[in-house]
């Protein structure tokens, strides 16, 4: 909503960088405790989610491992309409239809998105992306991110959760003026 709002003083160019809520997590992902598996209608998650299009259905029975959706969304990073697209898919297969987000899921999501699934079998598979992936991970970690979502705009770190629509947008005002992007002339 507020990239709608401000879509005409701004271009935007969304990029997912890899986080590991859970970065010890087996590849077969955990059993989610009871506390987990009940929704509540009125908490701030399911409020935010509804305003946003997001169905927490609490369907997952088990927190998942996220290396191969990271190491999806790093094959799709060139192209930032196809990378957006696919982290949307991957938030309602886990967080709307309860789906564990392993292999099967990976390629069928990069199928419907329109990437290739033989270079995305082999990219998503390769130890040496998922161990970039990883490092990646382990850098945001490092520069003191903790938890997701976490923005940044243009290159400066501005907040974390779910905001509301004038907070996202008094933040892309204040980084505009505050930190603008350095155009690079071809001429």
């Amino acid at each position: 909503m507020a990239f709608d709002d401000l879509r005409d003083k701004y271009d935007f160019r969304v990029h997912w960088h890899p986080f590991l809520l859970r970065p010890n997590m087996p590849p077969e992902g955990a059993p989610k405790p009871e506390a987990y598996l009940k929704p509540s209608p009125n908490s701030a998650l399911q409020k935010a989610g509804t305003k946003v299009g997001i169905d927490f259905t609490y369907k997952s029975t088990r927190f998942p491992n996220t290396l191969l959706s990271h190491a999806l969304l790093d094959y799709a990073k060139d192209d930032v309409t196809k990378q957006n697209h696919v982290a949307e898919l991957l938030f309602k297969k886990y967080f709307t239809d309860g789906d564990s987000l392993g292999q099967e899921t990976i390629l069928a999501i990069a199928e419907k998105v329109g990437l290739d699934k033989s270079g995305v079998t082999k990219h998503i598979v390769d130890p040496e992306v998922v161990e970039n992936v990883r490092r990646k991970a382990e850098q945001w970690s490092a520069r003191g991110v903790s938890g997701v979502p976490m923005f940044y705009m243009n290159g400066q770190r501005m907040f974390s959760g779910a905001q509301e629509v004038e907070v996202f947008k008094n933040a892309l005002n204040m980084a505009a003026e505050r930190f603008p992007v350095q155009t690079v002339s071809n001429s």
